[in-house]
């Protein structure tokens, strides 16, 4: 696929993709969904990748979906569910729960970590919550908004949001539809950093750029699912899933070439195998 609506770049073992339509404030397409999937999925399929950022061009992440569709959906003349519903392939995720439109994210094997480099509303806010991490510029604004356009919540924002930011504030930002600011977002753990906005690339790939070098493909990988699928299991589940994950690690080349460069007082050289 040729990227027009974003722009997809690698190195140093981190892959940055930029949503890059900044004219309208990065608003969300259908085209520049597609293209964020196959970045995110290559990214994702690439033994060079341990770490993935997305952020926005310009002054906006994005400012939600693009008006000209919703003006559509509004006339009759295009249907919201359209591409609503179904299955996403791809991911190798097995739990459907993690196979949907936005929850395939969660499915990667890689951390996401979004930078939010100013507005991220409306559907913007909803696929920031299926990063791993959030960094916000200082000059960041979140927020659903959608009860402002007639509309509710989606996407499975009402799933996601209470087990980042808890039941009430999931609830009060669902149903007033405000904006946060940077630091209230820090407060009640939207995001997990607030930077300087000219800091914030540099935090993020300084973040992701550790996480690609220093720690196991391996384990992060298992780290990310387990967290997530346990989310819907008891603790009976957990940790016995957890004790299989060991077992597996424990055999692992990775925990062979961890144990070494410990012992050796260097750098690991992981091959997530």
């Amino acid at each position: 696929m040729s990227f027009e609506e974003i722009i997809y770049e690698k190195a140093n073992r981190v892959a940055v993709i930029t949503l890059n339509r900044p004219a309208r404030l990065n608003a969300w397409t259908g085209r520049m969904e597609a293209e964020l999937r196959e970045a995110m999925l290559d990214s994702d399929r690439d033994d060079n990748v341990g770490a993935i950022v997305v952020t926005g061009a310009g002054k906006a992440y994005c400012a939600g979906a693009d008006m000209g569709a919703l003006n559509r959906i509004a006339e009759g003349s295009e249907t919201a569910g359209a591409a609503v519903s179904g299955e996403v392939a791809g991911t190798g995720e097995t739990r459907t729960d993690f196979r949907q439109r936005f929850s395939w994210i969660v499915g990667l094997h890689k951390p996401v970590i979004g930078a939010i480099n100013g507005a991220c509303v409306g559907m913007g806010f909803t696929t920031a919550l299926y990063h791993d991490l959030r960094i916000a510029s200082e000059r960041a604004r979140m927020g659903l908004i959608f009860v402002r356009r007639g509309l509710a919540i989606e996407h499975g924002a009402s799933w996601m949001l209470p087990r980042i930011v808890g039941l009430a504030n999931a609830l009060e930002l669902a149903v007033t539809g405000r904006l946060l600011d940077a630091e209230e977002a820090l407060r009640i753990g939207l995001v997990n950093k607030v930077v300087p906005h000219e800091q914030l690339m540099p935090t993020a790939l300084e973040m992701a750029g550790e996480i690609a070098t220093s720690c196991s493909p391996l384990g992060v990988a298992h780290a990310k699912r387990l967290i997530y699928h346990h989310l819907l299991t008891d603790l009976t589940t957990a940790i016995v899933e957890e004790n299989e994950s060991i077992g597996v690690m424990t055999h692992s080349d990775d925990f062979k070439e961890g144990i070494r460069a410990f012992q050796e007082k260097r750098a690991p050289r992981f091959t997530g195998r």
